[in-house]
């Protein structure tokens, strides 16, 4: 994300895609996960109702916010989000006459409609076991949300490849807890401080959250949260940030505020594999700031 002096464009942070990418996910997973488990309608029945839900809030809304995941300089968050919101765009396309895939299916015998289904779940559950692998040092709710995920696909994996219905059934079941831990990690986004009485647990988990010291009992950034941020390492100005990018963005809007377009006013945030380090130079009282936070990706972020 660059702006330069020429076209007079400031720094401006991306607001958080999370709550939309999660919640076009819980949506869609619990709706489909009723009919896959048979609860409160009849076995066997047409999981038609899904269609809309998997094109629109499960496959568009979620490709967005992996597109806003992008264009925030998280890449995990980015691919997580868009391979779901894909999947579930390929899902309704399945049930979709239009596509032909439908018809194509019936008229095989029902032992390769099976075996092709279970073909589908397969690549979807070595994919979402990458995702889990990759989460694995991030926080509770991401990791936990991933590693029920790879349960549900597994088991209907198994349940289509086999035409077992005890295990499609138990996948269903699975599948539904799976969509509330969705949207305790919307909630854990929406629910702040700023907006409501308190704020959700969602701790940190691996080395480096033990090295840092931070419970993250909410971390709320206007960029991205939980795995798809950087971690922070240390404080500014014996303030701790309350997020990933908390010690930065006021860096730049300072800058920004002092003078946009001034070419030798500048707050520059550089990332390297190893840590972020912000430096403010725009001469606001005559102070340069300096802070360094771990991250994944390489990015930078330039105003003036």
């Amino acid at each position: 994300m660059y702006s330069s002096a020429s076209q007079g464009h400031c720094w401006r942070p991306f607001s958080n895609p999370a709550p939309l990418g999660n919640s076009g996910f819980a949506v869609a997973t619990f709706v489909s996960s009723l009919h896959t488990g048979a609860i409160g309608i009849a076995s066997g029945a047409p999981p038609n109702i899904v269609v809309g839900l998997a094109l629109f809030y499960g496959g568009f809304a979620q490709v967005l916010a992996g597109a806003w995941a992008f264009a925030s300089n998280s890449a995990f968050g980015a691919i997580v989000f868009t391979s779901y919101g894909c999947y579930w765009m390929s899902y309704a396309a399945i049930l979709i006459p239009g596509f032909g895939i439908s018809d194509a299916l019936g008229a095989v015998s029902d032992t390769i409609r099976a075996e092709s289904l279970g073909i589908f779940y397969l690549v979807w559950t070595i994919q979402t076991f990458i995702f889990l692998l990759g989460s694995s040092r991030s926080n509770w709710g991401t990791f936990i949300l991933l590693l029920f995920l790879f349960v549900v696909n597994l088991l209907t994996c198994i349940g289509k490849w086999s035409q077992n219905e005890r295990i499609l059934h138990g996948s269903g079941y699975v599948g539904m807890f799976t969509s509330f831990i969705a949207w305790y990690n919307v909630a854990v986004d929406m629910l702040t401080k700023e907006t409501f009485y308190f704020s959700l647990p969602n701790p940190e988990m691996g080395i480096r959250g033990m090295e840092s010291g931070e419970s993250r009992s909410a971390t709320h950034s206007p960029l991205f949260h939980g795995v798809f941020q950087p971690r922070v390492s240390s404080k500014l100005d014996g303030h701790t940030p309350r997020n990933h990018f908390d010690f930065a963005a006021p860096i730049l809007e300072s800058a920004a505020k002092t003078n946009c377009n001034d070419s030798a006013g500048k707050a520059i945030v550089v990332a390297s594999t190893s840590h972020i380090t912000a430096q403010d130079t725009s001469g606001c009282g005559g102070c340069t700031r300096s802070e360094s936070i771990e991250q994944h990706d390489i990015a930078m972020f330039r105003s003036g």
